[in-house]
């Protein structure tokens, strides 16, 4: 066979040709590389998003971000597109089945600025993602004119006992390279080894427990696969729902059996949870005013900054709860014969979260009412949405 065309599915060398179990194999390693590059910036990015439609434009804050972080990208980003161009090139030579300099060319270039739609803006970024995304599927199920003649090879095949047992599945194969799992199960990374431990676990589990009878290996990798599928999606499951509402059903049952034996008792389990909802306030806010019209929140610019999105999402969300709970409190003391609850969908649109240090708003809900009076589209309607959160930066 040509020197050109062998078969090399290492992950960083440009000849030769690869198979698609290989090449989406690669992939994965490329992508879990590449997050570590990527992560550092995204962390950042996550305090600076003032809405959630900015999630989707997350090169808008790239040219602010500190000038290490902004290198620490690019050179990661260029050291990927090299490790990726690589492989879509053995895969093009492997579909083509032979070596078509100006398709590989073309294939990679449009890789290339994906990796790099960082920098673009968000339309432009879009749709070369998307081009990218179509030509990547394309590559990796596209039968190749030579790997597909190749002998079969059961080792290759996706072993789904070791994707949803890993390490588990490990110890029983005498495989101890899924022991990793333990220790990234919640990171980033836990998912993509779980596509590994997939890919790679028929290799392991036929190397290591040196079977000499293929169908018994077969045979046993299928049975280990069915234990794991009922072990995740039905007993698991199950145990969990019988466990909390097993929770569920003692706390409502010790609830009425307080209220019924001793009012006095229950009236004041509910004070002391009022009570620990403002104490629990004092942790994250300075301090809190609360009226009819506007439920103030303070809070430290240092804490404020140092948030993600998610994480001033979670600090409105609380706000507007505590306000409701102290609200339905003055309420019953006010009103004792009235029953009245206030609740953290209606105080959310009043509650406002200001700087402590400066008193700049810092944190509103705010839904554009003109959208649902026009004949607004469903996308706008769902972008509203996604604006009614809206974060301010301190400076």
């Amino acid at each position: 066979m040509n020197d050109k065309l062998r078969l090399n599915p290492k992950l960083f060398e440009f000849g030769g040709i690869i198979g698609r179990r290989d090449f989406f194999l690669n992939s994965i390693y490329i992508v879990s590389i590449y997050m570590f590059f990527i992560l550092p910036y995204m962390t950042w990015f996550m305090t600076k998003m003032q809405t959630l439609t900015e999630y989707f434009d997350y090169g808008k804050y790239f040219f602010a971000a500190p000038v290490l972080l902004q290198v620490w990208v690019l050179l990661g980003t260029a050291g990927i597109c090299v490790l990726f161009v690589s492989n879509i090139i053995k895969r093009l030579n492997d579909i083509n089945g032979s070596v078509n300099s100006g398709v590989n060319i073309f294939c990679s270039a449009i890789w290339v600025l994906a990796y790099f739609s960082i920098l673009m803006p968000l339309g432009y970024a879009f749709l070369i993602s998307f081009a990218a995304m179509i030509m990547y599927f394309i590559l990796l199920f596209k039968s190749g004119k030579i790997t597909s003649k190749l002998p079969y090879d059961f080792t290759k095949e996706f072993n789904w006992g070791a994707f949803f047992g890993t390490w588990l599945w490990g110890l029983f194969n005498k495989s101890y390279i899924p022991l990793w799992y333990i220790l990234i199960f919640f990171t980033p990374w836990g998912f993509y080894f779980q596509l590994i431990c997939g890919l790679k676990g028929n290799e392991w589990a036929y190397k290591n427990k040196k079977w000499t009878d293929v169908k018994k290996f077969n045979k046993s990798q299928e049975n280990q696969a069915l234990f794991w599928l009922i072990f995740y999606f039905i007993i698991i499951p199950l145990v969990y729902f019988i466990l909390l509402f097993g929770l569920v059903f003692a706390l409502i049952s010790h609830i009425n059996t307080t209220i019924k034996e001793n009012p006095e008792k229950a009236e004041s389990l509910v004070s002391k949870i009022e009570d620990l909802t403002s104490k629990y306030a004092s942790i994250y806010f300075q301090s809190y005013e609360i009226n009819e019209n506007e439920n103030a929140f303070y809070i430290l610019d240092s804490d404020w900054e140092s948030s993600s999105f998610s994480q001033k999402k979670n600090l409105i969300d609380l706000a507007a709860g505590i306000a409701a709970s102290e609200k339905t409190k003055k309420y019953k003391e006010t009103n004792p014969k009235d029953f009245k609850t206030f609740s953290k969908n209606s105080e959310l649109p009043k509650t406002k979260i200001y700087s402590a240090n400066t008193n700049k708003l810092l944190a509103e809900f705010v839904i554009d009412e003109e959208i649902f009076d026009k004949d607004a589209s469903f996308f706008d309607a769902v972008k509203a949405g996604f604006n009614a959160y809206r974060f301010y930066n301190t400076d």
